[in-house]
């Protein structure tokens, strides 16, 4: 079950509705997923999920979490 906030960037339009989709596949799904263009071609995709417990922290490549 994820927890807290994962942000993804530099996400190429060609893969920005298969980012969103792959966080919503999640269950439980987010509270929300936004993404905001970057200028460059690419979007920053930010996942907000209920707030992790105590004491867990979570990094994976360019996945990012911040409680």
């Amino acid at each position: 079950m994820a927890c807290g906030t994962f942000t993804v960037t530099k996400v190429p339009q060609l893969k920005l509705q298969q980012t969103i989709d792959l966080f919503k596949a999640n269950k439980p799904p987010p509270t929300s997923v936004t993404s905001t263009a970057d200028g460059m071609g690419t979007y920053t995709v930010i996942a907000k999920f209920p707030p992790c417990p105590p004491n867990t922290s979570h990094t994976d490549g360019s996945i990012e979490r911040r409680s």
